[in-house]
C-alpha cells in the first residue's frame, strides 16, 4: 500500500482539489498489486467522479461513482486504516443527489453533501 499517495489523495480530496486527488490515486494504483489494486481503482473512480461532478457532467459522474461504490464495498468498514464506510456513505449520497437533479426533483446539486474522507482513529498506547 502506498501510504504517501493515500494521505495525499485524502488531503487533496478534502480540500476539494479533485484533479490532484485523482493524480494521487493514479500514483497509488500504479504501484498496487492484488487486493490493493481494486481498492485504488475504486478510489480513482471516486475522484474522477467528483471531477466530473464539479464540471457539471452528471451522467459521467454518476457512472464513475456507482462503479467506485461497487469496488469499494468489498473492503468492509476499514481498509489499511482508511474509513471505507465513510467514503461509501458520501458517494451514495452524491449519487442520490445527482439522480434528484437529473430527475428534476432538485434544481442544483447541493455541494454541502460532498464527503470528507478520513482515516481510522488510532488508539493511544
Amino acid at each position: 500500500m502506498n501510504d504517501t499517495a493515500l494521505h495525499q489523495m485524502v488531503g487533496s480530496f478534502n480540500s476539494r482539489r479533485f484533479e490532484a486527488a485523482t493524480r494521487h490515486a493514479s500514483e497509488g494504483l500504479a504501484t498496487a498489486q492484488g487486493r490493493d489494486e481494486a481498492f485504488w481503482m475504486g478510489l480513482h473512480e471516486a475522484c474522477e467522479g467528483y471531477v466530473d461532478l464539479a464540471a457539471g457532467r452528471f451522467d459521467r459522474a454518476e457512472s464513475q461513482l456507482v462503479s467506485s461504490m461497487q469496488k469499494l464495498r468489498n473492503f468492509g468498514f476499514r481498509y489499511e486504516n482508511f474509513e471505507v464506510t465513510v467514503a461509501l456513505a458520501g458517494i451514495r449520497r452524491a449519487v442520490a443527489e445527482i439522480r434528484a437533479v437529473r430527475g428534476r426533483d432538485k434544481r442544483v446539486f447541493d455541494v454541502s453533501l460532498m464527503p470528507q474522507l478520513r482515516f481510522a482513529a488510532k488508539a493511544d498506547d
